[in-house]
Parts: structure tokens; C-alpha cells; sequence
């Protein structure tokens, strides 16, 4: 039923696409220099929107992100020949517009609903333009996530310096009230903007995958010098992430380490075996963990912050979140089927009705709960639907006969999905555009995988 549906929906489209293509203005449009460059233009596009995201605002981000998604749509309009494809992943991707689309019209704030779904409707378009756009120029991949791990190294080495240069907060981002002046951290949040920490904590965990990607490539080519190199920066971010002061962003990082080492060593264990690995390599990875172990234990301010994670109602910033979760899910309660609408403005204003005084929020500071609270139960449901559909892809990828490149890829992006989706369970920093555009880029790069277009073998990934 999904194959002939799908079918259905991609040969009307294409039968589109092919009636423009034919036209005067497409052929008119074919001979202009803009569109024989296009591929070129779309990937400077696709750049400059990655780069736009560590240093500047959200309207700047989304207006690269909508330029990029008109030149791929050129692209499609103009040349001839050219066909979409699609993936059950694509399916699961529409059917969670689909009922965004559904709470939308169901909103008794349409006006805000509305705002909040050109949001979610840009990062879609981006994501199916990009992904067509990687389909055929999968040579790009590699660039792409170099640029994403260059940044997310630059945000690193900034947030360290910024920890070590002791700024000042600029807001209350810490409970002070049980700690001495030793214990309080310096949140460091690097140059995106708004500044925020957990933003900080939530660019890295979603960019910290394309950084082991190209130390596994490096490792999978023999170059030891590039793999350490690679390496040292994955330790960088992570430093970075500690300092950052995000608890929910800890939790994200130990996810991803867990996820991480899982990997390694189901790798090791079917290629290599661990009675290969030479003794020093092993003594290098216990002492790097101590080290990490000491460095937690010996700070005061890291200590104390990560053992906050378990104070619950003894930390005021907890204590606001769990009345914040505790109005969100009466909202969802009462708004079952298609919740309230879309966007954190609409939220604010339904927001008011639940919350207990003074505990004003700007969201529900969890993203399923979020959803649910905007898009009801099934909202949700796709949601659901969607990220695990994409675990599943990345899990059958590793477990194939695919070369170990290959799975390397689908092994950052199950990576990255990981940690999002914990740290995601504890804050709303994935609806920011930062982490939205890391987001959406590594599903496309997952659903070339799936697809597996024979326009450049996998080996030269």
C-alpha cells in the first residue's frame, strides 16, 4: 500500500516537473550561466547557510536555507530529465507535515499557529531540497560534514576560551543558593546566537558526529596522524559540552559516548578482534579515561553541576522545569488530538492558562512533549514514527555487507540522533535553527544511503 501510494505521489510529481521542463521559460533558463553553475551555487548556498549558523540570527539562517531550497528548486524546474525520488523515510518526513498542517487549522490561535508552521515547513523544504541535492553530488558529503565539524571545533575552542576568560552570565543560569564561590560554573556559549549555553551544548551534540566521521575515515585510511588529530578535537568538544554547564547536554554527551563505543567495539569485535589491539592502544584509552574521570571529580564547579542533574526539587532550574512538564502535559491532556498549535509563541499564550504563578515559560522545555503539546497525540506518534524509522535505517546499514566507509557514515548520523534525542528529552535548543539545519542535513545524507543512487560508489565516500 506505501509503495503504490508513494508511486502515486512521485510520478504526479514528475509528470510536473517534466510539463515545466518543456516549457519556453525552462528551456529559455537552461542556457543561462546561473543554471549551468547551479550544482556549484547550491553548494556555496549550502555552505554559507552552515557557516550562517554559528554566527548569525535566526532570520539570516533561515533566508540561506530558504535560498539554497529555490536553487535546488530551479534546478528541478529547469533541467530536463531530472526526477524526484523518494524513500519511506520521506513518507514518515510528509506524514508528520501532514498533521502539522492538521493541528494548524485546528489552532484557535491560527495567526501565531501560523508563524510556527512556516518554521517546521522551511526546515522540511531544506531537508528535501538538500537530500535531492546530495542524491546526485553525494561527492559533497564529505565537505559538508568537514565544514559542520570545522564549525562545531571553532564553537569548542571558543567556549573554552570563554570558560577559561571566567564571563560573566547573562542571565540566571545557575542555582547559586547551596554553592560556595568555588562551585559556580562559568556557562560558556560561544559565538551563536541567542547566546545561550544549552544552545551551545545542543549545536555540539548534533555537529560532534561529522568530527568522528572523519577521524573513522581517517582511521579506515591508515593516516594516524589525521585520525589523532580528529580525535583531539572529538576531546575538545567534549570539554567544550562539559563546560557549557548544560546538564541536559551531559546527558546528551554520555549518551553519545555509550552509542560511540558501542560502535567501536562491535567494530573491532568483527574485524579486528580485541586480542589484536596492541597493548599500548589500550593502555592509551584507560588513561585517557581516567584522566577525564580526575579532571570531573578535581573541578568543583563540574562536580557539583553534574550531581545537580539528581537534586530534582532541591534545584530551583529543576524544579521550574518539572512545573513547566507538569502544565505542558495538562495542556496535552486537553488538547489530545491535534494540540494547540504550532510555535513557541502560540504556546506562551495557551501557556498562561496552565501554568503556576511566576513559572512562566517559553516552552516545554522537552521536544516530545513539546510535540505533543502542539500536534497531540498524533503528532507525536509521527514524530515517533519518523526517528525511529531513521535508527532503524542506520541499524541495518551497520549490520550489512556494506564497506566499513560506508557504515561510517550511517554510524555518525545514529550518532547524532542519539545524542539530539536525549539531550532533546530535556530541552528544546532542537527547534532552534543552529541545530535544525545539522539536523536535517544528516537525515538527507541518510536517505542517499537508503536509497543508494549509483551515481558515485559508496567506496569513494
Amino acid at each position: 500500500m506505501f509503495n503504490s501510494a508513494k508511486s502515486y505521489i512521485v510520478d504526479a510529481k514528475n509528470d510536473f516537473f517534466a510539463r515545466v521542463q518543456s516549457s519556453k521559460f525552462a528551456l529559455f533558463c537552461a542556457d543561462s550561466l546561473i543554471f549551468k553553475n547551479i550544482d556549484n551555487i547550491t553548494l556555496v548556498l549550502l555552505i554559507l547557510t552552515l557557516i550562517a549558523t554559528a554566527f548569525c540570527t535566526s532570520g539570516v539562517i533561515g533566508l540561506f536555507a530558504i535560498l539554497t531550497s529555490l536553487s535546488v528548486a530551479f534546478k528541478l524546474l529547469v533541467k530536463k530529465g531530472e526526477r524526484l525520488v523518494a524513500s519511506k523515510l520521506d513518507f514518515a518526513i510528509t506524514l508528520f507535515l501532514t498533521v502539522a498542517i492538521l493541528s494548524l487549522f485546528g489552532s484557535s490561535l491560527f495567526l501565531l499557529s501560523l508563524k510556527g508552521f512556516v518554521k517546521i515547513l522551511i526546515y522540511i523544504v531544506f531537508y528535501f531540497c538538500a537530500f535531492h541535492f546530495l542524491y546526485s553530488n553525494r561527492k559533497a558529503i564529505p565537505l559538508i560534514l568537514a565544514v559542520i565539524a570545522s564549525l562545531v571545533t571553532f564553537e569548542s575552542v571558543i567556549g573554552i576560551l570563554q570558560n577559561h576568560s571566567s564571563i560573566l552570565p547573562i542571565s540566571t543560569w545557575q542555582d547559586t543558593s547551596n554553592l560556595d564561590v568555588h562551585e559556580v560554573m562559568s556557562r560558556c556559549y560561544g559565538t551563536l546566537k541567542p547566546y545561550n549555553p544549552n544552545l551551545l551544548a545542543g549545536y555540539i551534540l548534533a555537529g560532534i558526529s561529522s568530527v568522528f566521521y572523519l577521524g573513522a575515515i581517517n582511521f579506515l585510511n591508515n593516516n594516524k596522524k589525521r585520525t589523532a588529530l580528529f580525535f583531539a578535537a572529538l576531546l575538545l568538544s567534549f570539554l567544550a559540552l562539559i563546560y557549557s554547564g548544560s546538564r541536559g547536554g551531559y546527558l546528551g554527551l554520555f549518551a553519545f559516548i555509550a552509542a560511540m563505543m558501542t560502535v567501536i567495539c562491535l567494530y573491532v569485535k568483527n574485524t579486528i578482534g580485541f586480542e589484536n589491539i596492541k597493548k599500548r592502544y589500550k593502555n592509551i584509552l584507560i588513561g585517557i579515561s581516567a584522566a577525564v574521570l580526575l579532571f570531573i571529580v578535581s573541578t568543583p564547579a563540574i562536580y557539583k553541576r553534574i550531581l545537580s542533574i539528581f537534586a530534582f526539587r532541591e534545584d530551583s532550574s529543576i524544579s521550574f522545569r518539572l512545573n513547566v512538564y507538569e502544565a505542558s502535559f495538562r495542556m496535552f491532556l486537553d488538547n489530545f488530538f491535534i494540540g494547540i498549535g504550532l510555535g513557541n509563541q502560540n504556546f506562551r499564550e495557551i501557556y498562561g492558562l496552565y501554568m503556576k504563578t511566576t513559572f512562566d515559560a517559553l516552552g516545554a522545555y522537552s521536544v516530545p512533549l513539546e510535540i505533543a503539546v502542539e500536534m497531540g497525540i498524533f503528532g507525536l506518534l509521527a514524530f515517533a514514527y519518523f526517528i525511529c524509522l531513521s535508527f532503524k535505517y542506520c541499524i541495518e546499514i551497520l549490520k550489512s555487507s556494506e564497506s566499513n566507509k560506508y557504515k561510517a557514515l550511517a554510524a555518525s548520523i545514529f550518532l547524532m540522533l542519539t545524542a539530539t534525542m536525549v539531550h532533546g528529552l530535556w530541552d528544546t535548543v532542537w527547534y532552534r535553527p543552529q541545530v535544525q539545519i545539522i539536523f536535517w542535513l544528516n537525515i538527507a545524507i541518510l536517505n542517499t544511503l537508503i536509497l543508494k543512487p549509483k551515481l558515485t560508489p559508496v567506496k569513494e565516500l
